[in-house]
């Protein structure tokens, strides 16, 4: 019960600073459609991420964020992570054990995109706090 809580902790932390990241300077990127009407990598990636968790790939659905996000961790592909875990907590546990996934590994995968992130974006140097977590919501659905 108690590493449970811990993990839940995690993970709105997490999710708090990617809100916060996400918010700030942000670029409006990361729809389906730029300004012009094409469609955006990071809106494609979007949509493959939501079909695949339908299909309760979800391990698939991830490797994909991270082979993408690796490739370059800007804002926009910030985004999709954000909505993508967002998803998964919004799933019940059932679902996620049918998907063969768990609330723990959304904490870790928050994690590393977060590190990601600030590896390749650094912080505001006036030393903001950025917190991960008020969009994921972690008690399913």
């Amino acid at each position: 019960m108690f590493q449970n809580d811990y993990i839940l902790r995690e993970i709105e932390n997490l999710a708090r600073f990617l809100t916060k990241v996400l918010h700030s300077e942000r670029d409006d990127t990361s729809g389906l459609f730029d300004e012009f009407g094409n469609v955006t990598e990071t809106g494609l990636l979007s949509h493959r991420l939501r079909s695949l968790i339908l299909e309760s790939r979800v391990n698939e659905a991830e490797n994909l964020l991270f082979e993408q996000f690796g490739r370059n961790p800007n804002r926009a592909y910030l985004d999709a992570a954000v909505k993508f875990y967002s998803e998964l907590g919004k799933m019940t546990d059932k679902a996620l054990e049918r998907a063969e996934f768990s609330r723990q590994e959304i904490a870790e995968g928050l994690s590393e995109i977060k590190e990601m992130f600030l590896r390749h974006n650094p912080v505001d140097p006036d030393g903001d706090n950025i917190d991960i977590g008020d969009n994921v919501d972690m008690k399913g659905g």
